[in-house]
């Protein structure tokens, strides 16, 4: 019995610190805007964030860091390798321009 709680325990800790194993199959439709794109794939998760999306500090407040965490997920967010290319710029600069910057 203890062993397979400490076998549970120690299987949470490491998804939560190695992030989510999940991949999202979502693909934007061709043309989509970074609203649409965010609306498609990311409003689920985030939808309690408005009138702002994000609060970014500096250093995270840069296309290099989000497009990280879309492309390769992080803690409870899937991956999203579908996004790529101009879709990915144009989400970026959505989540950028409807976001804090501290």
């Amino acid at each position: 019995m203890k062993k397979s709680y400490l076998i549970a325990i120690a299987s949470l800790v490491i998804i939560t610190v190695t992030g989510c194993s999940k991949t999202s199959d979502y693909s934007p439709a061709a043309g989509a805007s970074g609203e649409d794109i965010f609306k498609a794939a990311c409003i689920e998760c985030h939808k309690d964030a408005a009138p702002k999306i994000f609060t970014f500090t500096a250093d995270s407040a840069n296309p290099a860091t989000i497009q990280k965490a879309i492309a390769n997920g992080n803690m409870a967010m899937p991956k999203f390798p579908n996004i790529t290319d101009d879709a990915l710029n144009k989400l970026t600069e959505y989540v950028l321009n409807n976001s804090e910057k501290q």
